[in-house]
């Protein structure tokens, strides 16, 4: 079983739903598949798993737990 992991969306590009979420000081590429098709937003709380591809390490099951108060 992979371990749940809590970041914070440090970057988002909403056209491209691409972006990084920020852990201990390292940066976790998502993109619209790790993040379930779930649009984040810079500075959003989010709980995620890591997964292993071809290109590297991404976040997965993305889920948002603390909304940025605007």
């Amino acid at each position: 079983m992979n371990r749940v992991i809590r970041g914070i969306v440090k970057s988002y590009d909403r056209k491209t739903g691409k972006g990084l979420i920020v852990v201990d000081g390292e940066a976790v590429p998502v993109d619209l598949i790790g993040s379930r098709d779930v649009r984040l937003a810079v500075g959003v709380q989010v709980v995620f798993q890591k997964i292993h591809r071809p290109d590297g390490v991404f976040a997965s099951d993305v889920r948002v737990i603390q909304q940025v108060l605007e």
